[in-house]
């Protein structure tokens, strides 16, 4: 399979063509360096895809099976993820700013060096996920699951169900 990187030598992305963009992520399930600025991707499945640097900026994603997706240094500010799948999937440097990500599964997932302020983790569930430097200034954690999770604060298992 081969890899589309559309972005410029200069790093501009305006010129890129969204649905350009949308039909070679739908075909190849994947699209490196994307503009998918405002898409609808709700209730997807893009388990495994490569999205390294992909900018997902103000995307509706929620509900959306990103499965061991790689997301590598993208852009999702302001996105919807609520309720996406995102386990086992590497958000590592990736923008995630004013992200909702409400009663999402971050199980495993890679959020070291991750901009998280302001995103909403209410309920999500981010057991065995690295946050390590990941910045976390005014993101909501209410009632979000921390079970061996690797935060800028050491390993949180504050959330642990220690019966079993």
């Amino acid at each position: 399979m081969s890899i589309i990187n559309p972005v410029s030598a200069d790093g501009a992305d305006d010129w890129q063509d969204v649905g350009f963009n949308t039909d070679i992520l739908n075909l190849l399930n994947q699209c490196q360096g994307c503009v998918l600025r405002s898409t609808n991707y709700s209730d997807s499945n893009l388990a495994g895809a490569n999205l390294t640097g992909a900018n997902f900026i103000q995307a509706n994603l929620s509900g959306t099976n990103f499965y061991g997706a790689n997301l590598e240094g993208s852009s999702l500010f302001e996105s919807n993820l609520e309720g996406s799948n995102l386990e086992n999937t590497s958000f590592f440097a990736a923008n995630l700013f004013g992200v909702k990500l409400k009663e999402a599964w971050l199980i495993g997932a890679d959020l070291r060096q991750a901009d998280l302020a302001k995103a909403d983790l209410t309920l999500a569930n981010l057991t065995n996920a690295n946050l390590t430097n990941a910045n976390l200034k005014g993101a909501i954690l209410n009632g979000t699951i921390f079970c061996n999770t690797k935060t800028p604060w050491g390993i949180d298992n504050s959330s642990c169900d220690l019966d079993k």
